[in-house]
């Protein structure tokens, strides 16, 4: 990704903004998100979603990533905490609640969430990637248990 400049959130349409705040940001915050249990499976996220996931285990594993040139197609990695899924839709919700994302594309999302933490010295990055819009609703759905009607 190659830390490659993140157009403005408002380069996304409105009701995709909407759509995040409903489907991720309130779902979190109002604990009615109901994450899907089983053991994280990037091989299970990529046939359901379309999408190349990679959780690492450390900050440092996350920086280092950053740096390489990646695919130019979709893809999502993310910094564990708790369980896979539920860390993934955390950082999700992390993303969208600070406006860490934007649009280079259209009909595509950029995204990159960094953050200071009490025991840092800087900002480090937590998760960044870029994917369709419409992946981004189905892997929304595919986290979301509650979300599937």
């Amino acid at each position: 990704m190659n830390k490659e400049k993140i157009h403005s959130t408002y380069n996304l349409p409105a009701t995709f903004r909407a759509y995040v705040y409903d489907e991720v940001i309130l779902a979190w915050e109002t604990e009615r998100v109901n994450i899907i249990s089983s053991t994280f499976d990037k091989k299970m996220l990529h046939s359901s979603c379309g999408l190349d996931v990679l959780m690492l285990a450390t900050l440092a594993e996350v920086q280092l990533r950053e740096q390489d040139a990646l695919s130019t197609g979709e893809f999502l990695i993310f910094l564990r905490t708790d369980n896979g899924y539920a860390g993934l839709f955390k950082r999700l919700r992390d993303t969208f609640a600070h406006g860490h994302y934007g649009a280079n594309e259209q009909g595509w999302v950029t995204i990159r969430h960094r953050y200071k933490g009490p025991k840092d010295k800087l900002e480090n990055t937590r998760a960044f990637g870029k994917m369709k819009i419409a992946t981004l609703k189905k892997l929304v759905s595919f986290l979301d248990t509650a979300a599937r009607k």
